[in-house]
C-alpha cells in the first residue's frame, strides 16, 4: 500500500474512538521558525508486554486543519536501543524518547503546535500485536491484545517534546 508524501490533515483519524493524546499549545502572536531534530520524550507504563508508542509533530491551523509535519515511532519492547527485546512490566514506569528526524519549518503567526501521542499509526506503521512477540513474528488476530497505556506528566516523570527554535 502507497501512502502519498507531504502533510495530511489529521482530522479523520484524530475523530476515531480511542484515539491517543492530543496536545496544543496558544495560539502563536509571530511566525516561529524551528530547525534541527525534533524529539519526544514519554514516561510511559503499559498493560502489555509490548506496544507501540507514535508521536506527530502537528502544524494546526486557525481554520481546523490538523497538517501533520513529521511523526516518530518506538516500539517499547526495543526501548533502549541495544535491538534485544525487554518487555514492559505492568504497572512500571519507564522512560523512553522517539526520534521525529530532523525539520526547518515556520510556524505561521496564528497558528499552534500540536503534538499527538497514539499507540498506532496504521498502515503508515506497522500494526503491533501488543503481544510481546518479536517484531516480525508472523502474528495472526489471534495474538491481537489491547492495551491500557499511560502517559505520566509528574515533576518526576515529565513527557516533553523538543524543539529548537530559531531566533531572530
Amino acid at each position: 500500500m502507497l501512502i502519498d508524501a507531504g502533510p495530511r490533515d489529521q482530522r479523520p483519524v484524530q475523530g476515531l474512538p480511542n484515539y491517543g493524546l492530543i496536545y496544543r499549545g496558544e495560539a502563536l502572536p509571530e511566525d516561529l521558525t524551528i530547525a534541527g531534530a525534533v524529539r519526544v520524550t514519554l514516561h510511559v507504563q503499559s498493560s502489555r508486554p509490548d506496544t507501540d508508542f507514535i508521536a506527530k509533530l502537528i502544524d494546526l491551523h486557525p481554520d481546523g486543519r490538523a497538517m501533520l509535519l513529521m511523526d516518530g515511532v518506538m516500539r517499547a519492547m526495543y526501548r533502549d536501543g541495544s535491538g534485544v527485546p525487554h518487555n514492559l512490566v505492568s504497572g512500571q514506569v519507564y522512560r523512553l524518547t522517539i526520534e521525529l528526524g530532523h525539520i526547518h519549518y515556520t510556524f505561521p503567526a496564528g497558528h499552534r503546535i500540536e503534538v499527538d501521542i497514539t499507540s498506532s499509526n496504521f498502515p503508515r506503521r506497522a500494526r503491533n500485536t501488543n503481544s510481546g512477540n518479536p517484531v516480525l513474528a508472523n502474528d495472526t488476530d489471534a495474538d491481537i491484545r489491547v492495551a491500557a497505556n499511560t502517559v505520566h506528566h509528574a515533576e518526576t516523570t515529565p513527557s516533553f517534546v523538543e524543539l529548537s527554535v530559531l531566533s531572530r
